[in-house]
């Protein structure tokens, strides 16, 4: 007898880590739109500022590497978010296949979660030490 219909009977165990999984994916999912969100507004925020400036009459002194930069660190955070939807839909179709074989092993110590604050954290120093060192 052919067993191509056959379905797998999940336990109660691995039905629960499958939910969880999904749960985690979707956090994954709003940490990404989070990033390309924030970096929307970082490397649109200069254009924003002039033309507040502008419509209050204010003289402004041009900047033309600081909106660069902008654009450079807002477009690197939106590429940043795209990576890392990649990465935990990679992780997570690599985990459920794990859970399919009976084989689930324990993640890294550098897993998507510590390897994105680390980045991050990163980030928000050269901010830090950038804010301190420019007037403007």
């Amino acid at each position: 007898m052919p067993e191509e219909n056959v379905t797998r009977n999940e336990s109660n165990e691995d039905f629960k880590l499958i939910l969880q999984l999904e749960t985690s994916l979707l956090g994954w999912l709003r940490t990404s739109l989070a990033l390309m969100g924030f970096g929307f507004v970082i490397a649109r925020f200069g254009l924003f500022l002039r033309e507040i400036a502008l419509a209050s009459e204010i003289k402004l002194h041009s900047h033309p590497w600081l909106a660069r930069m902008n654009t450079a660190t807002g477009t690197g955070l939106i590429l940043l978010g795209i990576v890392v939807m990649l990465i935990a839909v990679r992780n997570h179709q690599k985990i459920l296949a794990q859970i399919e074989r009976g084989e689930l092993r324990l993640p890294s110590h550098w897993s998507l979660s510590v390897i994105l604050c680390l980045i991050l954290c990163g980030l928000g120093m050269g901010v830090a030490i950038y804010l301190s060192l420019v007037s403007l």
